[in-house]
């Protein structure tokens, strides 16, 4: 391949959305590298990734494994093929609120302050229900709320419910101050398809002479002379290694692969590179540092036959809130759960001693815990070692074993614990009990598959920044990261929205230099 100005690594919900900006400039040549398949068209694209009734967490999957809390290992998705995980998740198109962002800025990064960031979220969405100061229209990513006649049954029981017991009503639940109970906002342009960045920016940008969207190519490293980089070394589809050169390198691969391909290139931190025989460029601490992911649990039952309708989405109806006590506004997600397959879930399948359960599901969105990825081999093929860390504090202890409290309480409706046949391990007097219903919460406790915080942004005197505000990775030239790990602190919401933001701010600023 002949020289790019610049090489976008990974395709999914920020990079798909990036090169699809660059490339709006016909000078501009932009190459579009992705490990996993591409396809190309919706007639082309399996119905598994269309399907948002559900989550695909298997066949197109890097397969990594996270720890998650007392050395228990769960599955850890992330998306391999174009789209990346927008392709694949629960379809769940939330923003942040404006307390993220100006927690952003004043971490040394002024320019993701809220009323920076709004126009960004704006342009990327095509909002199906809303035409206002706060949401776009005309953009590539479909957003639209389930309606009252969409809904499954059970979900007009749990929104009453949730009403019942003070939670206000909600018709946006992207405005920036909602909080309450409402439909949930999706990537999708009707009831069932999945609508990913791959469908929305690659759909629009594919004819484009300029842009080369290369799919089956694994990064091994980025290439550089001195500090400046100029390319990266592929696996390519055959199993050979190429070199690929461009003047501009910006890794867009995701929280987990972003600062492994940082370690392979030496930059990371110093004694962990070494003791994989890895030469050292950069002593950056921070790389793999930092990982923040929201932790989830709930009350499940399994469900009485012929209760629910497996072609029901899993999830249509939420509450966004702040937890008892805390200065974290909407620190808290409570779903209601129409269905969920446990067949990738053999623990929890043996504990139900079902296949399905459904339920009350709650996620924490601002955990105070840190994880931290390393990297396991120098080896590309090799997994990067995650530890989530959940459950490091006392206080995010102490806020899930009182929001599965709440979980249970809404599962009492009538309506709803009518549907279920028994509670899977729930009882009504472990939720009496402090210290067993902690038990309960470290042993169902999963992640919301969220990871960010891992080439985190940050000042060139922070040590354990990555990236400055414009996302130039400190101490070389010519590469940045752009995704969900360079976020320095977790948004109080599911995270693909805010990736696709991110490609968007940074093709502003490279397409302006």
């Amino acid at each position: 391949m002949n020289e790019f100005d610049y090489l976008v690594v990974g395709a999914g919900s920020a990079g798909a959305a990036l090169a699809a900006r660059l490339s709006e400039d016909p000078q501009r040549r932009v190459l579009l590298l992705e490990a996993g398949p591409d396809y190309a068209t919706v007639a082309e694209t399996p119905d598994e990734i269309l399907d948002g009734s559900a989550m695909s967490m298997s066949t197109y999957d890097w397969h990594f494994k996270a720890e998650i809390t007392d050395r228990r290992r769960i599955i850890f998705p992330r998306g391999k093929l174009t789209g990346g995980s927008s392709a694949v998740g629960a379809t769940i198109a939330l923003r942040g609120t404006p307390n993220n962002f100006d927690e952003w800025a004043s971490m040394g990064n002024p320019a993701w302050a809220w009323n920076e960031v709004l126009p960004y979220y704006k342009r990327l969405e095509n909002d199906l229900d809303f035409d206002n100061e706060y949401h776009g229209r005309g953009g590539p990513i479909p957003i639209r709320r389930w309606r009252p006649d969409e809904l499954a049954p059970v979900q007009h029981v749990f929104h009453e419910a949730a009403l019942k017991a003070g939670f206000p009503d909600v018709e946006d639940h992207n405005h920036p101050e909602a909080t309450g109970v409402g439909p949930i906002p999706s990537n999708r342009n009707d009831t069932r398809t999945r609508f990913s960045t791959a469908m929305g920016y690659l759909g629009m940008a594919r004819g484009r002479a300029n842009l080369t969207i290369y799919s089956g190519a694994q990064v091994n490293r980025v290439l550089f002379t001195g500090t400046r980089a100029h390319g990266v070394e592929v696996t390519n589809p055959a199993g050979g290694t190429e070199e690929i050169h461009a003047r501009n390198i910006v890794l867009a691969a995701g929280a987990v692969n972003s600062p492994a391909i940082l370690m392979r290139s030496g930059i990371g931190p110093a004694s962990d590179l070494r003791r994989l025989g890895i030469d050292v460029l950069l002593d950056r601490p921070g790389v793999g540092g930092t990982l923040i992911d929201h932790p989830r649990t709930g009350a499940f039952m399994v469900p009485k036959e012929g209760t629910f309708d497996p072609q029901d989405a899993f999830l249509q109806t939420m509450v966004r809130t702040t937890a008892p006590g805390s200065d974290e506004f909407n620190d808290l997600q409570y779903y209601m759960i129409n269905h969920f397959d446990l067949t990738l879930f053999p623990e929890l399948q043996m504990l139900a001693a079902a296949k399905t359960i459904f339920g009350v599901m709650v996620v924490h969105q601002r955990p105070q815990s840190r994880g931290r990825l390393v990297l396991a081999s120098a080896d590309p093929t090799s997994p990067p070692d995650i530890d989530l860390n959940f459950l490091a504090t006392e206080q995010d202890i102490k806020i899930l074993v009182d929001a599965v409290r709440t979980c249970w309480q809404l599962m009492q409706t009538p309506g709803i614990v009518d549907r279920g046949d028994r509670f899977v391990v729930l009882g009504e007097e472990m939720v009496a009990d402090d210290d067993i219903l902690g038990h309960y919460v470290r042993l169902s406790l999963d992640s919301g598959y969220h990871p960010v915080g891992t080439t985190r942004m940050g000042t060139a005197d922070d040590a354990e920044a990555v990236v400055d505000e414009r996302l130039r990775v400190h101490g070389t030239e010519n590469l940045y990261v752009g995704d969900a790990s360079v976020m320095p602190s977790i948004v109080n919401c599911n995270t693909n929205l805010t990736s696709i933001m991110i490609g968007e701010r940074l093709a502003d600023w490279l397409t302006a230099s």
